[in-house]
């Protein structure tokens, strides 16, 4: 399972490359890929907060 911190780094990398982009079509994809990821990191912490998972750092710590 990923981390928020993983989500949030692949929501930068597709930022940049959206950025980048030379191509109207693959700078929205990669913008709605990069949106995808700031969306799971959103519902993980959500998940994380309400107990229903375990935190990153409580994982660790077995």
């Amino acid at each position: 399972m990923r981390s928020v911190a993983e989500y949030l780094e692949w929501a930068a990398e597709f930022d940049e490359l959206a950025a980048s982009a030379n191509v109207e079509v693959l700078r929205k994809r990669y913008a709605d890929i990069a949106a995808c990821y700031r969306l799971l990191a959103k519902a993980r912490e959500w998940l994380i907060s309400t107990g229903a998972i375990e935190g990153e750092q409580r994982a660790l710590d077995r």
